[in-house]
Order: C-alpha cells, then sequence, then structure tokens
C-alpha cells in the first residue's frame, strides 16, 4: 500500500514538474510576445507624434495663410464703418501678471480700438473666446486704452452662416473674403522670359 502512494506520489510530483516547465516555456512566449507588443506601440506611439506635428502644421500654415490675408485687406484702411483709423498692428503679444494674450490683428486712433481675430475657419466657440477672454484680456493688458471704445471682429475664410448671425447679434463686424482679391507687389518691375 505504501509502494502505491509512493507511486502516485511520485507520478503527482513528475506531472507538476512537467506543468510547471510548461509553465515557464508558456511564460517566457508570453514575455517574447509583450516584448514584441511593447516595441509596435513604440513605433505606433513615434508615427502617431509625426502625425500630429504635420496635421498641427497644416492647421496652423492656415491659420497663417488667413491671418496675412485679412492683415493685407486691414493694415492700410483709413476708415472703417465710419470710424478713422491711425495705427494698426499684428501679433501683438502682451502679458501682465497672470494675464497673457496675443491679437492678431489691432486697429486704432485716438479713441476706438479694433480687436479683429482671424481663422481659417470660425467655430462657435472663437466667437465665445472674442466676448468673454480677448476683450477682457485687452482692457486689463492696455489700460492706456481704457477710455477706448472698444469694438471686436471675426475674419475667416469660412464662416458658416449661423455664425456670421451670431457674431452680428454680438456686436462684432464680421469680414470674410470676397472675390479675387489679388494685390501685385511688384508691378513695376515685370519681365516677359
Amino acid at each position: 500500500m505504501f509502494e502505491k502512494e509512493f507511486e502516485s506520489l511520485l507520478k503527482s510530483l513528475t506531472e507538476l514538474r512537467e506543468s510547471t516547465t510548461e509553465l515557464r516555456e508558456s511564460n517566457k512566449e508570453l514575455r517574447e510576445s509583450q516584448r514584441q507588443t511593447d516595441a509596435q506601440m513604440k513605433q505606433t506611439d513615434e508615427r502617431l507624434d509625426r502625425l500630429c506635428k504635420q496635421v498641427g502644421g497644416i492647421s496652423n500654415n492656415n491659420g497663417d495663410v488667413a491671418e496675412e490675408f485679412f492683415w493685407n485687406a486691414l493694415k492700410d484702411k483709413k476708415e472703417l464703418n465710419g470710424i478713422k483709423l491711425d495705427y494698426s498692428d499684428k501679433n501683438v503679444h502682451r502679458r501682465k501678471g497672470n494675464t497673457e494674450d496675443e491679437f492678431d490683428i489691432l486697429l486704432w486712433n485716438g479713441s476706438a480700438v479694433i480687436i479683429v481675430e482671424t481663422k481659417y475657419k470660425v467655430h462657435p466657440n472663437h466667437l465665445s473666446a472674442l466676448k468673454e477672454k480677448k476683450i477682457p484680456n485687452f482692457r486689463k493688458l492696455f489700460p492706456d486704452k481704457n477710455d477706448h471704445k472698444i469694438y471686436a471682429a471675426i475674419a475667416g475664410f469660412s464662416i458658416p452662416d449661423e455664425l456670421v448671425d451670431e457674431a452680428k447679434e454680438s456686436g462684432f463686424f464680421v469680414f470674410k473674403q470676397s472675390g479675387d482679391n489679388l494685390l501685385i507687389e511688384n508691378a513695376d518691375n515685370i519681365q516677359a522670359f
């Protein structure tokens, strides 16, 4: 009887040893698979980072195009809707204490300022940011202009009709591209080839 129990115990130990060996092999395969997955995820993360940078670059370029277009259209304006203009600036960045902001285009005279926010495509949050952030920040950052009337404008290549209506209801100027406005910088120095 003792022999049977001993044989049974030996058999169980052998099976346990085989199971342990199989488990070690399985764990080794699992670790290798995890290492491969980690390497693939790292490659995927790197690709996503590059893609995000490219998309961000496209978005920034579109914004730059819109800013340049509207700057060229507004920088030499002497009057806008009855408001005489003496000065124009673009990309004005200012910080005072905890308040910091950048203004795409500023047009002003001795008694009025027009803050122009330019976007390639205008979204609803752009209008609320103009009203709730840009105008109050301008007042904080330019205390010397606190006695000026502050006007706001949204400028964009693409502005959905409902946002045009919302901007008008808010009392904003709305600037859109119209037609084929083209400026020839070197008209007096053209050559035929």
